[in-house]
């Protein structure tokens, strides 16, 4: 039986910048899935997430909205799925095209990582 574990990450981009960025500890196994939640971004601004390691970009930028949940048949497949290696620092980067005139934005990402097998059942 496949057992998972799930790490947080909660970032924060003030109105006034356009980047921000977090270290994540992700425990060894394989990252399978990643989600996020967002609140502040009420002008729908494109705001690209991005998964690095030391500055090498394991997930592309894309938009939010392609890593919120979706109607999937159980909670890991409402994720997006990812292939990432885990045991490592892992970095969360927000990215904005533009400045908001409004609220900071919040963004917590879910990563799901699938624990290595013992080899015991």
């Amino acid at each position: 039986m496949e057992k998972y574990e799930y790490v947080t990450a909660t970032l924060t981009m003030p109105k006034t910048d356009l980047v921000a960025e977090v270290n994540v500890n992700i425990p060894d196994g394989k990252v399978t899935n990643i989600g996020i939640v967002q609140s502040g971004n009420n002008e729908q601004r494109i705001i690209n997430l991005s998964i690095l390691e030391n500055n090498n970009t394991l997930l592309q930028p894309a938009d939010l909205r392609f890593s919120e949940r979706t109607g999937g048949s159980n909670f890991k497949d409402s994720l997006r799925p990812v292939d990432i290696d885990g045991g490592r620092i892992l970095q969360a980067r927000l990215t904005a095209l533009l400045p908001s005139g409004g609220d900071d934005v919040t963004v917590q990402v879910l990563f799901m990582i699938q624990k290595p097998s013992t080899g015991f059942r």
